[in-house]
């Protein structure tokens, strides 16, 4: 790699292509054999044919057209698919027999300029499938998909049937009247989600990120979970297994809590090693620069404390409590154990530097592990992966380790009120994020990571392999289950982004670490208060909800639940 941080996109990777070719002969089986019979029946002269098709789910579709002459009728009876592509498909056949959406039919999809190769993944079989079209409108920055989103909730045109948006997002496009319930499409065609569904998105996961005030809004097309990247070959050596149980008195390991992450840190450090590029090595890099300090960070350690961001009753602030000033703390004592650019560089810098051998941990998106192996990254063949750290918590009188992973900018999908074909639309999101067909979007590009359960297991296991690592898919399978949600509400960056830029203040050292709190503290009010202290806690209401158990059982006996 270059001395300058490589630009790649968050999330891009290397993925073994003959797995992604069986993907896709797996895939095409199974939609290439759904064929629903079709009946052919004469009518007499100016006769009234009704047809009627059995749908997804057991819905029932009656058409009723005038028929002139003799004319002979043509229609698709189908019983309920099997798999949830199949009915994806199946639903989309039955809108075009019905006349509901005419054969050809277009939707348009809004989207990053990275995804569009794993979304152009699905788009030549639900064609071929389905006789409607999918055409793809690209912008090149997520910042591009927002403002433009933001323009067609004030304008309505109906420019686009569909965008993929952060789910960050939900608040402010949902409120903005852009974004279609979808609670109907859900129940009409089963996109497998549930306790009883046999490949169910992985809860806490799959309602946080596409409910909103207890709606669904939008499908899941992604895990942005956080796992901790490590050193394994040097977690490994005996030499330093030695050296740091005589001077902390326990294995080393990958740390479970986040006092553990300062030893080991402090430790690797102090061995004043040289990195193969010929930099000093650090033990750690984790965000604390202007834009993902609080986003990530700060957020994880607050919640594993068992930190709550807003009131439940009032909504006030509640990030200046002694949970985030611990949170802080625990932050800016890892400053000496990271490279300084941690302060103040991009993103992309971590994975850079990871890569490059001159950190042995680092914790961030799904992609760490994919950079991290690429054939040209030092560290390949070394890397371990673990769940974040957490905190030992009491409750009830028992101490208990809460492990608390955040999710940032997880990318969702949503159909758009003034959609042409919002039926259809949703229909092409539920398709490519099936069981089925899900799996070949993932590994065709870059954005999207895998968020169902038996895409972990089974035949799915070896496929997902070739574009992670067995290790890796193990310990994100376990922080899926362990997420909690972004800021989902209305002006969640307005929130994220008061709080990141004071909590960098407190690692540069430019605000007391209590002002920082308290600062930001006053902001949230003052932005709850422009968007209606009610509303917004109604919806804060319902996200908290959506936390993992754990983290509302440590809240229920704090007395913040």
């Amino acid at each position: 790699m270059a001395s300058e941080p490589k630009k790649v996109d968050r999330r891009k990777f290397l993925y073994a292509g003959l797995g992604v070719v069986a993907l896709i002969a797996i895939g095409a089986a199974t939609y290439v054999a759904m064929n629903p019979p079709v009946v052919t029946q004469t009518v007499p002269t100016t006769s009234v044919v009704t047809t009627t098709s059995v749908v997804p789910t057991t819905s029932v579709v009656t058409t009723t057209s005038v028929v002139p002459t003799t004319s002979v009728v043509t229609t698709t009876v189908s019983t309920v698919p099997a798999t949830v592509s199949e009915r994806a498909i199946n639903g989309a056949r039955v809108l075009v027999a019905s006349g509901k959406v005419p054969k050809g039919a277009t939707i348009r999809i809004l989207h990053v300029a990275g995804s569009r190769a794993q979304i152009e993944a699905a788009i030549p079989s639900w064609e071929s499938a389905t006789g409607t079209k999918v055409e793809l409108v690209t912008v090149g920055t997520e910042g591009d998909v927002y403002t433009k989103a933001m323009q067609e909730a004030v304008t309505k045109s109906g420019a686009y049937d569909a965008i993929t948006i952060f789910s960050t997002w939900n608040g402010d496009l949902i409120e903005a009247g852009l974004a279609r319930p979808l609670d109907d499409f859900y129940e009409k065609y089963d996109p497998g989600y549930g306790s009883n569904a046999p490949c169910s998105p992985i809860e806490p996961l799959a309602s946080y990120v596409t409910k909103y005030k207890g709606k669904r809004y939008t499908v899941d097309l992604d895990a942005d979970v956080y796992t901790l990247t490590y050193r394994k070959d040097l977690f490994e050596n005996s030499e330093y297994q030695n050296g740091f149980k005589k001077q902390y008195g326990y294995d080393l390991k990958p740390p479970e809590t986040w006092d553990q992450v300062l030893d080991i840190a402090k430790f690797f450090t102090e061995l004043k090693l040289k990195a193969p590029t010929g930099a000093p090595f650090y033990g750690a890099y984790f965000y604390a620069e202007p834009r993902f300090a609080a986003y990530t960070t700060w957020i994880t350690i607050f919640t594993s404390l068992g930190g709550i961001l807003w009131d439940t009753k009032t909504m006030d602030a509640k990030v200046d409590s002694k949970e985030g000033l611990d949170a802080l703390n625990k932050m800016i004592k890892l400053i000496p154990y990271m490279p300084p650019s941690a302060l103040t560089a991009g993103w992309a810098d971590l994975y850079d530097r990871y890569a490059k051998g001159e950190v042995a941990m680092a914790m961030a998106w799904p992609s760490m592990i994919k950079e991290a192996e690429r054939p040209e990254a030092f560290t390949k063949g070394k890397n371990g992966v673990s769940l974040v750290p957490g905190s030992y918590v009491d409750v009830g009188g028992t101490r208990k380790l809460i492990r608390a992973a955040p999710n940032p900018v997880n990318w969702v999908g949503i159909v758009s009120n003034y959609a042409k074909y919002p039926e259809l639309a949703y229909l092409f999101l539920q398709y490519m994020t099936s069981p089925e067909i899900g799996p070949t979007v993932i590994l065709s590009g870059t954005i999207l990571d895998p968020f169902r359960q038996c895409w972990f297991h089974g035949s799915y296991r070896d496929v997902m392999e070739a574009g992670y690592t067995p290790e890796f898919l193990d310990a994100f399978e376990e922080s899926i289950a362990h997420s909690f949600p972004d800021i989902v509400i209305r002006g969640g960056g307005e929130y994220t982004g008061k709080l990141t830029e004071n909590v960098n203040a407190a690692m540069t050292g430019t605000k007391d670490p209590e002002k920082a709190l308290s600062d930001t503290a006053s902001e949230w009010d003052k932005i709850t208060d422009k968007y209606g202290r009610s509303d917004q806690l109604t919806a804060w209401q319902a996200l908290v909800n959506l936390f993992p158990d754990d983290v509302k059982e440590v809240w229920k006996a704090k007395g913040y639940l």
